[in-house]
């Protein structure tokens, strides 16, 4: 007989073993020891695992049964106690263990990470390994935590939520690092800040920002205070907005006429004009996200911000006025935004810097940009060698306050006391599903004899199946959140900043390309493969809207989104790969895009298979990276523009890499191997790991990989 150890060794079965631990519970009691009890054990034990290896764990249950059959009840207990104590000890000092190899290896942080490893951290410390040596037992805490709620309201899933997740069809994301309940991620009004500064939610600011200064440093301090309150991004989408109010109260209502005029008093040593002030905000604001958070694990927070045209302004912010009852202007927004941009452009010449994510919205008429002139900055950027994402819709009826995810306003209406209630959204909790797992577990259920197409039914009824328990899933965590809600433990709904119920609950997709393959198919611009991703996101965007709870007090809203999975996308490939569910062998990762992002797919073939044809099946968006080799020019990205409007591409943007010579420092943004300044061949390549900008070497292992592996276009050939 064989008996398999806990770190899955396996060696010969020895009874004597298993009587020195039981008499040892007798003599811990002071009882004459029982032979019964080890006869019973090893009786039972060789009826059941005759022909297959017995657990360790099994054995100590075993024993606990036998002490408790034959009434040993005080040695059961001071058995059970031997264990737990054991088991502690056991965990101690495995953790001892991982924080000594965490420290002394050479992989980078993303790497080290047990779980939930991601590229956002500059640099191993202690103050990161914190946040990664809790995140096994996180993990067991939410898991049993919605085994707890799922028992109260749906008890028919409440096992099957578990595993599902260790069958590897569904994952919920940043499930392990913390254990709290928290939203995801959230995009915020900033009317509070206005009205009452961030003591609302730290309790120590004394008052609302009065000046230029003190909006900065208040404005940063918000976003990392509500980054503690959630796992995943902050978006400050009116940022211009706010950040104008206060230019208007040093520099008075037409401040942009007089950027050059000298704000200092004669007094002061450094001579400052009202751009320089305004410049000096910028640097306040953006060097201060980019700092590492020490409750997030050493991570920037991630920070998004927004630029928008003239005719989404005006729909936005149309009925928008400040606390004093003042309106902006669309001039002054106009005038921050593009210093802003500009100033941003440059700054990443000096250091390549993560945050804000920027998107810039635009709206048009079906065949153009209304408002040209941003057309024309849009372009302008970025043929400069900018990098931010552009969301184009035909009405200002969504934000894209994320590097991918884009969430329907259901309303937008302004309060004097609460402001806009348009620009709160966001996503309170994500479960991908694995849709290639997912497919071919369908194709074993129902056979799929002949092509897919001649099964969608089944493919549709399958998802579906999988579907209504991911919704209980998804009320049973919003409910939670809810109630600790009410009981008053976000600090970002206390100050009015979000609301649990302005936050969509988010079926993530990963493993479409996988999938399509599985079933034959090629991924590219073809009516096979759009027809099968009309048919996943299609089936999802229906069930979501079937679904959702629009109940006045507590909403439960479903969106759909085709998830980055920056970490997810290797763990579904190695997961999968060893069940033996079949892979593509020329990857390492499961892809996060329409199209395939390690081939020679076209530019205009990105766009197409981004538009309408799919694009109409998501209801929460999935962003086209568009990989180039260099940067095109004006003209080129004005024909992408008008393209990606013909073709119903809403959200997409252009990644080329950026390179820093470690040597002398100089920044170019492109590709290179070699420093054009110092000859040095000690270069970083950045790029966007998913969806924002960081060095390739601080990717996870996979995602190194993966990186050396996409294929950059030329676009100046295509175009």
């Amino acid at each position: 007989m064989k008996v398999q150890k806990r770190n899955g060794q396996i060696v010969n079965f020895d009874i004597v073993k298993i009587g020195n631990a039981v008499k040892k519970a007798f003599d811990s009691k002071h009882t004459e020891y029982d032979p019964e009890i080890v006869k019973s054990v090893d009786k039972l034990i060789r009826l059941v695992y005759a022909n297959k290896p017995v657990p360790v764990e099994v054995i100590q249950d075993y024993v606990e049964r036998a002490l408790m059959q034959l009434g040993y009840y005080d040695i059961a207990k001071s058995f059970i106690l031997y264990r737990e104590q054991r088991k502690n000890t056991r965990f101690v000092k495995e953790r001892i263990d991982y924080m000594n190899q965490y420290s002394q290896s050479i992989d980078n942080a993303a790497s080290s990470s047990e779980t939930d490893g991601n590229a956002n951290v500059t640099m191993k410390n202690v103050a990161n390994l914190e946040g990664e040596v809790y995140k096994t037992t996180n993990r067991i805490i939410q898991r049993q935590r919605m085994k707890d709620e799922l028992n109260m309201l749906f008890p028919e899933v409440a096992k099957q939520y578990e595993a599902d997740l260790n069958h590897h069809i569904i994952y919920t994301h940043d499930e392990a690092s913390t254990p709290v309940l928290k939203q995801y991620c959230m995009a915020v009004s900033l009317y509070p800040l206005l009205t009452e500064g961030v003591g609302n939610i730290d309790g120590v600011t004394p008052s609302e920002p009065n000046d230029l200064q003190s909006f900065s440093g208040q404005i940063t301090n918000l976003v990392f205070l509500l980054s503690s309150q959630c796992k995943g991004a902050v978006a400050v989408g009116e940022y211009f907005i706010a950040l104008n109010y206060y230019v208007v109260k040093e520099f008075g209502d037409k401040w942009y006429e007089k950027l050059d005029c000298e704000a200092s008093s004669p007094h002061c040593l450094i001579k400052r004009t009202v751009r320089d002030n305004i410049l000096k905000a910028f640097k306040q604001f953006v060097w201060g996200v980019n700092q590492p958070a020490g409750n997030r694990s050493y991570q920037s927070p991630f920070t998004n911000i927004s630029y928008y045209d003239h005719t989404y302004f005006t729909s936005l912010f149309g009925e928008f006025c400040y606390p004093d009852g003042s309106k902006p202007e669309w001039i002054a927004i106009d005038t921050l935004q593009r210093m802003f941009m500009k100033w941003f452009n440059q700054i990443r010449l000096k250091q390549v810097l993560t945050f804000p994510v920027e998107t810039f919205a635009m709206v048009h008429n079906g065949k153009d940009i209304i408002d040209l002139k941003y057309k024309q900055l849009c372009a302008e950027m970025y043929a400069e060698g900018h990098s931010f994402f552009t969301y184009i819709s035909d009405s200002a009826d969504s934000l894209a306050s994320c590097c991918r995810l884009r969430n329907e306003l259901a309303e937008n209406t302004f309060s004097p006391t609460s402001g806009l209630t348009g620009v709160m959204t966001g996503s309170c909790n994500v479960i991908t599903l694995n849709i290639n797992r997912i497919i071919q577990n369908c194709a074993k259920a129902y056979g799929l004899h002949g092509g897919w197409k001649e099964n969608t039914s089944f493919i549709k009824n399958y998802l579906k199946e999988i579907l209504e328990r991911v919704y209980k899933y998804h009320i049973a965590f919003k409910t939670m959140l809810y109630d600790l809600e009410d009981k008053g433990m976000f600090a970002a709904s206390n100050g009015g900043y979000i609301y649990i119920s302005k936050l969509y609950s988010t079926i993530g997709i990963n493993g479409l390309n996988e999938a399509a393959k599985f079933l034959g198919m090629k991924v590219s611009n073809n009516p096979e493969y759009i027809e099968f991703l009309q048919l996943i996101l299609g089936t999802i965007k229906e069930q979501n809207k079937l679904h959702s709870i629009h109940d006045r007090k507590r909403p439960f809203l479903f969106n759909s989104e085709v998830v980055p999975a920056e970490g997810l996308g290797g763990k579904n490939y190695k997961w999968d790969k060893e069940d033996g569910y079949v892979v593509p062998e020329d990857e390492n990762l499961y892809n996060s895009y329409f199209y395939n992002a390690h081939d020679d797919t076209s530019v205009l073939d990105k766009f197409i298979l981004h538009g309408h044809q799919t694009y109409q099946y998501t209801d929460g968006g999935s962003a086209a990276h568009i990989n180039l080799e260099d940067h095109l020019s004006k003209e080129q990205y004005l024909k992408l523009i008008d393209f990606a409007i013909a073709n119903g591409t809403n959200y997409f943007t252009f990644n080329i890499p950026n390179s820093k010579c470690e040597d002398c420092g100089k920044i170019i943004k492109r590709p290179i191997d070699t420093c054009p300044c110092c000859g040095s061949h000690n270069v970083t390549q950045y790029t966007r790991v998913i969806g924002y900008l960081r060095p390739i070497k601080a990717f996870g292992s996979d995602r190194q990989v993966e990186a050396l592996n996409r294929q950059y276009s030329d676009g100046k050939s295509q175009i």
